[in-house]
């Protein structure tokens, strides 16, 4: 390790001229920015798009330009904002309307800022054939490998939970290739054990009285039912209860069997027996939707959710799903989220799976039309009633992902003030939206939501549910520790940072250093003010959510003196571990014990198998210098965690390179090149030409260095990306390695 960081401070002497001589491309031109609107608590918001014939959205609208009813009665907009999804404007607002704070519009910086947009794949896969799940695999795929911006925050979800540990938002690619691979066939439990199968929207049909389905299988089950004696009738008896014998021809040739009235009882009660089983799979679908929602309440910005299904039946006779879907509306309209519903079938003109039965009066072919639209009944719904569109009949499932991700990318935020007779009531409001003297304009918005707010501020706040792994005797610090390990969505209340790194070291393999950062000023010192205590956990997961490492610790700080700027200070703990290749999560938590406050953060990462002798890349390592400063070559570089560095300061950068191929009869040193870009909002600001790589001293070969640094006066505040791309010309393999940082 020692020859390692040595190599690297020598590295770090070698500035890359072209890098300060790059100068990044302009900023797109801010929108204008609104005015600043006080937000209450009871507010309630919501998402619109508005669109021409041609698809084109509409700009410029003011608040004056809508109108508002809510159950057909005129509203006053209280607040509207145009939005572009994924910047950091979209958060901000969505946070403050959320918590009942000022809502501030777009300024100049927020608006060209990209943060990522949140998008999620719900994947039905109760409801899903072997062959659409294999659709759907690819499908996600797909948009993983090639259409996911790099500040993207995306989950894939399950209605089975089969995803498991994995079903977590994430902009790691590698992660959620993991969990679309987790998706396989789950056969559909609804079935039915008669010899004349009762497919489910038969069943559904008889149920509901349709005398056609209902006829057809009474008089399949009499044929199968009745029967005669040697020489006897075939029919009903003739009189006497429901099943008789008949000596109406011969004492000799008796008949007996089942009377219409026996027949048609029985098919009603198997098709009652098959809804019940299909209800509680449909159930099953829609709780796991609803949960999702649910967690998506807790992330900030608006969520597209793409909710993929063969389609399934609602049968609102016994179940009430009618204000289930009422429900799944509400929570889309307070998470802030749009559905769109993809039908995995694809091209399909009818679902009928018994079609080509005899059906000589064309009974069940009366009684099956329909079906087809039925099935998609419930997808249309969440799609239309939350803002959304439902996307069918295309074998092109990515075009329509594309469709959709072209749709959302610009709409208004919207919020109004409810009544308060209205607030005590809590009924399905309507909500409807248009603009004035544009009826030729087509505005896409949720169609209502619960109007009882306080119900919902009271589920908010209930009481926080058992902390896994807590006992009896732990003290409030681990409890709260705990407890913010295990939740899905991290905890602000106390800022917190952690970064996560891997390298393969000599004669010990994989090490992984886990970073922890909190800010010094968030922490409370006592009445004196001279020192702070924080509490510390991490856990480090595997796939499969079991613990493969883990720290607990107490840090005590020490308040800066007066005369010191403690505005970017921060408490910074490291952890190492020895770990085999695979996915691990590091979940980190930190409490302040004078006030109580936690935050907790996380982040993933992928340890390759360097046996497998292709070309890998360690992770990404920056840490910042004053200018022109270089550093001892006996010194240990601290890098950074949060990765915030001032434009008076260089960047500095480290990874090491594996398995770069040596042909020792010919070749005894590798042959590697390596080209340096950053990125802003996706634009390329800063790109180096392609050098080889001098191998001259280094005695291991098998882990080698490379690192740099450049001056960050030239970029603009704002997010950037870095990426290095390394280049084994002898094995023609290249491998790379992207990672943010903020210039301030």
């Amino acid at each position: 390790m020692k020859r390692i960081i040595t190599a690297f401070c020598l590295l770090l002497c070698g500035i890359l001229p072209a890098l300060s001589q790059q100068q990044p491309k302009p900023s797109p031109t801010p929108e204008s920015a609104d005015e600043v609107v006080r937000v209450e608590t009871n507010l309630v918001q919501t998402s619109i798009t508005v669109f021409d014939k041609k698809g084109t959205f509409i700009e410029g609208l003011r608040p004056e330009d809508f109108e508002l009813r809510i159950d057909g009665k005129p509203t006053s907009i209280s607040f509207l904002s145009r939005v572009t999804a994924g910047t950091a404007a979209e958060r901000s607002q969505y946070e403050a309307l959320r918590k009942g704070k000022t809502a501030v519009a777009a300024t100049p910086v927020n608006n060209a800022e990209i943060v990522g947009r949140t998008i999620i794949f719900f994947i039905d896969d109760l409801h899903l054939s072997a062959k659409s799940v294999v659709k759907t695999r690819q499908l996600i795929t797909n948009f993983v490998s090639n259409q996911m911006a790099t500040n993207d925050f995306v989950a894939v979800a399950s209605a089975s939970g089969q995803i498991g540990f994995l079903q977590q938002f994430t902009d790691n690619k590698a992660v959620l290739l993991a969990a679309v691979n987790r998706l396989n066939h789950k056969p559909y439990v609804v079935h039915d054990t008669e010899s004349i199968s009762m497919t489910e929207y038969a069943a559904l049909r008889v149920d509901s009285g349709d005398k056609d389905a209902l006829s057809y299988y009474a008089n399949e089950l009499l044929k199968a039912t009745n029967f005669q004696s040697v020489g006897g009738a075939v029919g009903p008896p003739r009189g006497g209860g429901a099943v008789g014998t008949s000596q109406a021809n011969s004492p000799n040739k008796p008949s007996s069997g089942m009377s219409r009235e026996l027949a048609e009882t029985q098919v009603k009660e198997r098709a009652r027996m098959m809804l019940k089983q299909s209800e509680a799979v449909t159930t099953n679908t829609l709780a796991g939707l609803e949960n999702l929602l649910r967690t998506a309440m807790q992330q900030n910005g608006r969520k597209l959710v793409f909710f993929v299904s063969d389609g399934f039946f609602l049968n609102d006779r016994s179940t009430g799903m009618a204000g289930k879907l009422h429900e799944l509306t509400d929570a889309a309209v307070r998470a802030g989220v749009v559905i769109y519903s993809l039908d995995a079938r694809g091209l399909t003109s009818s679902t009928d799976a018994t079609s080509n039965r005899a059906d000589p009066e064309g009974k069940l072919a009366r009684s099956n039309i329909g079906e087809l639209s039925a099935s998609q009944d419930g997808m249309n719904a969440l799609a239309g009633d939350t803002g959304g569109r439902a996307l069918f009949n295309s074998d092109q499932l990515g075009d329509a992902v594309d469709r959709a991700l072209q749709e959302t990318s610009n709409y208004y935020l919207i919020a109004w003030r409810p009544d308060t007779d209205e607030q005590k009531n809590s009924t399905f409001k309507r909500i409807e939206i248009s603009v004035n003297g544009r009826s030729d304009l087509t505005v896409r918005l949720p169609k209502g939501y619960m109007s009882n707010l306080q119900a919902s501020s009271a589920r908010a706040n209930a009481k926080p549910e058992p902390v896994p792994g807590a006992t009896a005797t732990d003290k409030p610090a681990d409890v709260d520790l705990k407890r913010a390990l295990s939740a899905s969505v991290s905890q602000a209340n106390l800022p917190t940072i952690v970064s996560v790194s891997f390298i393969d070291a000599p004669e010990s393999g994989a090490i992984v250093t886990a970073g922890v950062q909190t800010s010094t000023t968030a922490l409370g010192y006592g009445d004196d003010g001279k020192q702070a205590a924080v509490d510390l956990a991490g856990v480090i997961l595997n796939d499969q959510g079991k613990s493969a490492a883990g720290f607990r610790t107490r840090l005590n700080v020490n308040a800066l003196p007066d005369q010191v700027s403690s505005q970017n200070s921060a408490v910074v703990y490291s952890y190492k571990a020895k770990l085999t290749p695979g996915l691990y999560q590091l979940r980190a938590a930190v409490r302040d014990e004078k006030t109580g406050k936690v935050g907790s953060a996380s982040q993933w990462i992928e340890i390759p198998d360097l046996s497998s002798k292709k070309l890998t890349l360690s992770s990404l390592l920056l840490r910042a210098t004053k200018k022109n400063e270089t550093t001892p070559a006996t010194a240990d570089p601290q890098f950074s965690v949060d990765r915030h560095f001032s434009r008076t300061s260089q960047l500095n950068f480290l990874m090491f390179i594996y398995n770069a191929t040596r042909d020792t009869a010919t070749n005894p040193t590798p042959d590697v090149t390596a080209q340096v870009e950053v990125f802003r909002n996706g634009a390329t600001v800063v790109s180096t030409p392609v050098r080889k790589l001098s191998m001259e001293g280094m005695t291991d070969l098998a882990r080698i260095p490379y690192g740099g640094q450049f001056p960050l006066e030239a970029l603009q505040a704002g997010r950037y990306e870095l990426k290095i791309t390394i280049t084994d010309r002898l094995s023609k393999a290249t491998a790379s390695q992207r990672l943010q940082f903020q210039v301030e």
